[in-house]
């Protein structure tokens, strides 16, 4: 994987080519350390020239994009670092695009299935296993028991109840 999505385009603010974005990370102000993203579509350099927060919403300005129509086109694309920009993450974190196609077992290695989908709920992420399991896993400690990236597994502890049919 070549580049990492950050943020989302979702509308222009004002006349002098401000544009308002979703984050798409964890830390917002993750911005802040950015000197440039690239620009979904065709993959345009863009070099960031102030970051401001407001209303849940991350602002940006580029250089040389000075006009709202310098940056109308842009609503709707998707911005993205390079993969080596990423942030290392905490023991026990997991990139979103790591966990996905990781093979889940059981504590004694029965296959349970393949996770195919990561929800951020707020409370805690879940999980959800392909289409022949159609079952949700809860990320919580007395569940996930292990993960290995490099060998694309993850132990969990079947909780009574929460896997009956699995």
């Amino acid at each position: 994987m070549d580049r990492i999505i950050v943020g989302r385009i979702v509308n222009t603010h004002g006349i002098n080519g401000e544009v308002k974005c979703v984050s798409m990370t964890d830390d917002p102000e993750r911005f802040e350390e950015l000197r440039y993203v690239y620009l979904d579509e065709k993959g345009d350099k863009l070099e960031i020239t102030s970051v401001r927060y407001a209303k849940g919403l991350v602002y940006l300005k580029f250089m040389g994009l000075g006009h709202i129509n310098d940056v109308e086109m842009f609503k709707g694309q998707y911005l993205s670092i390079d993969f080596e920009d990423r942030r290392e993450l905490p023991e026990d974190s997991y990139y979103l695009f790591d966990l996905l196609g990781i093979e889940v077992m059981d504590e004694n290695a029965n296959k349970l299935g393949v996770i195919t989908n990561v929800y951020q709920t707020g409370a805690n992420d879940v999980y959800e296993l392909d289409h022949d399991t159609n079952k949700l896993i809860p990320a919580i400690k007395e569940v996930v028991r292990h993960v290995d990236i490099n060998q694309k597994t993850m132990i969990i502890n079947k909780i009574e109840g929460l896997f009956d049919g699995i």
